[in-house]
């Protein structure tokens, strides 16, 4: 008896602590895949991997990392491949970071 209440607290406390760190760790992010088709000094259109057009607002905070390195908003291209970490807000997705490579060899 004393295991099964042994094991049944350690469940508990696995799912009270394990379940809001993972939530955390994504912080609610949607990603969005695929090549960059438009490019404004506010918003970058994407074609999702499944041929989708998407709109994603740039502000300030936005960050950029071309090929694992920091980049900056001037060395986005339109037929970079990006993957976009943004969040919805105000009823737009807003870029929190954008991850590029171009698309040349």
């Amino acid at each position: 008896m004393m295991k099964r209440r042994t094991l049944v607290l350690a469940l508990a406390v696995l799912l009270l602590t394990g379940i809001p760190l993972i939530a955390h760790a994504h912080e609610g992010m949607i990603h969005i895949l695929g090549v960059v088709t438009a490019l404004t000094d506010k918003s970058v259109t994407v074609e999702t991997t499944d041929k989708k057009s998407v709109n994603v607002v740039l502000d300030a905070t936005t960050t950029y990392e071309k090929d694992k390195k920091a980049a900056a908003w001037s060395d986005l291209k339109v037929g970079d491949r990006v993957v976009i970490h943004s969040m919805k807000m105000n009823g737009a997705l807003q870029a929190h970071t954008v991850d590029f490579s171009d698309t040349t060899p």
